[in-house]
């Protein structure tokens, strides 16, 4: 006779109950048993995790996304442009410095947190740049040198992967012209200019001197640091370009001068203005790899032989608007542009608008008695508006779970104060009091909500 029948296990069939029902042996719907942290987690704390995380999508859609619209809007073309709505008009924004972190920033800084630094700027740049060329539409864009920081270091390697990463970080509109071709000093050097990084430097971004014309006008492009060179290899192509330049221009268009270095000046006498966030007189030193200023002889063979209306500069990541004169009589307004990133020693990062309106004649004189140009500053948002709010949010989201987890007699009483149609949401408990204290509970919570705002905000950067 067998007896495999007696012995089967019956644990999984039906057990009935005096009625007559059915009911199967399972946890209750009501509780989550993580085992791994030997804690008991009521499905009844739920509603307040979804709370916590659908507000962290509105608040980080809110910081990415709407605030640096408002911020942008600010900047809209017809607010500050006194041209005419049919008037024929180049639109140009200028990008300085936005000198991308990388290894060489912050050397004595640990990895992790140089990671963090470098994910958070990037997105920054990003960021704003693609909110630029959406809401903004500039018809040009150009950068004014120091691209990266530690460029003039690197290996082949390491060159051609922080260009990768630079051009997803600012990448190309395909109706739009965009110039990134004048280097700065952090991409090439100062003092000691590699001629090989030179080179790489214009294969990949284009001639580091050069020349365009829009809108009526002549934007000349001055690698003034290899102008600057002891080196006649390097200094004698910049120099040869300067004398010649002349001969390419229509004559007729005011001429715009772009050098990553600002000229000369007597910082005593030049001052700033009232937009620069510095209160300390403009630097006019030279150090390892960099020099502030060209040199007093150089300054003025260049305004002499280029005859700027304007010129922009880079390189001091802070604004200055001064004047040099000329010798022909005239002068010229030499803006030196804010840098766009965070990470630049400036509180406020922006970028300059240039709007250019000369119409002229068959012969290419111009028609215009009034400035052909106007120019204004753009602020982009505050860096770390963003990263208060994130901080202050989560400490909020924290002390609310404390108050659900470990001191639910308050959470009780405050919301007991509600009124029945509040449209707040309520979180509390069927289970006693007594027994709803529950410290692992909350560290369990504050856990996934870090790993929630970690998530919804890694969203929003994972185009970077």
């Amino acid at each position: 006779m067998s007896y495999r029948g007696k012995d089967k296990k019956v644990d999984s069939l039906p057990i009935y109950n005096d009625g007559g029902t059915v009911e199967k042996k399972v946890k209750s719907s009501t509780q989550i048993n993580l085992k791994f942290l030997k804690l008991r987690f009521s499905s009844e704390d739920l509603p307040i995790l979804v709370s916590i995380a659908i507000s962290w999508v509105l608040v980080v859609h809110f910081i990415e996304r709407l605030h640096v619209r408002l911020v942008l809007n600010r900047c809209g073309w017809k607010k500050w442009e006194p041209w005419s709505k049919n008037s024929d008009i180049h639109r140009v924004a200028l990008v300085a410095d936005p000198q991308l972190v990388d290894d060489y920033s912050y050397p004595d800084r640990p990895n992790i947190l140089n990671n963090i630094i470098k994910k958070i700027s990037d997105n920054y740049l990003h960021r704003n740049y693609r909110f630029v060329q959406h809401l903004l539409d500039p018809d040009t864009t150009m950068f004014l040198g120091d691209l990266f920081d530690g460029g003039r270091y690197w290996e082949d390697k390491a060159w051609l992967e922080e260009y990768d990463r630079f051009n997803r970080i600012f990448p190309k509109h395909p109706d739009r012209r965009t110039i990134q071709s004048l280097p700065g000093n952090h991409d090439i050097g100062f003092e000691d200019i590699n001629p090989d990084k030179l080179k790489k430097f214009a294969a990949f971004f284009g001639p580091n001197n050069d020349f365009l014309e829009i809108g009526n006008h002549s934007i000349v492009l001055l690698d003034s640091i290899s102008l600057s060179s002891e080196d006649e290899n390097i200094r004698k192509p910049a120099e040869e370009f300067l004398e010649s330049v002349n001969n390419y221009l229509t004559p007729g268009y005011p001429h715009i001068l772009l050098t990553h270095v600002p000229l000369y000046r007597i910082n005593s006498q030049q001052l700033c203005g009232p937009q620069r966030e510095s209160t300390k007189l403009f630097p006019v030193q030279k150090g390892k790899q960099y020099q502030t200023v060209i040199s007093s002889d150089l300054t003025t063979k260049v305004l002499n032989t280029i005859k700027p209306t304007l010129i922009f500069s880079g390189d001091d990541h802070d604004y200055c608007k001064i004047t040099h004169d000329i010798e022909s009589g005239s002068s010229a307004t030499e803006i030196t542009v804010k840098s766009a990133a965070m990470t630049a020693g400036i509180k406020y990062p922006a970028i300059q608008l240039l709007s250019l309106h000369n119409p002229v004649d068959s012969k290419g004189l111009s028609l215009s008695l009034d400035p052909t140009y106007k120019t204004e500053m753009c602020y982009l948002p505050d860096p770390y508006f963003g990263i208060g709010i994130y901080v202050a949010w989560l400490i909020f989201c924290i002390l609310l779970l404390a108050l659900h987890f470990i001191i639910p007699q308050v959470e009780a009483k405050i919301l007991s104060k509600l009124k029945p149609n509040s449209v707040l949401p309520v979180f509390t408990s069927q289970t006693p009091l007594t027994n709803r204290r529950n410290i692992k509970g909350f560290i369990v919570s504050s856990v996934m909500t870090v790993m929630i705002a970690y998530i919804i905000i890694g969203f929003y950067y994972i185009n970077v």
